[in-house]
């Protein structure tokens, strides 16, 4: 499975629209894997515009979520705590990506 969730996690942040949005992949790749760390490393990784245009979009999306600090998850099958856990380390990774910019 995780096979399938990195070729479609790359192939969405490559693809300028792409059928699913990006933040919807990403937030299934999570999910799916109950962790945030390797699809915010392929994030980060990918340095195009294209990627760079998903990430501004996906703020856009998470938006009350970052301010209410509910998770965007809904669909979430883990643990409330490994939720809390995936949700705060996208935080986190968006913090020092706004510090470095």
């Amino acid at each position: 499975m995780t096979g399938f969730l990195d070729a479609w996690w790359t192939q969405t942040l490559r693809t300028k629209s792409p059928p699913i949005s990006a933040c919807a992949v990403f937030e299934s790749c999570v999910t799916a894997s109950s962790s945030a760390a390797p699809w915010l490393t392929r994030w980060e990784a990918e340095t195009g515009p294209v990627a760079r245009r998903h990430l501004a979009d996906s703020l856009d999306w998470w938006r009350e979520e970052l301010t209410s600090g509910d998770s965007p998850f809904t669909w979430w099958w883990g643990t409330e705590a490994e939720e809390r856990a995936a949700w705060h380390e996208v935080k986190r990774w968006l913090a020092g990506r706004a510090r470095a910019t």
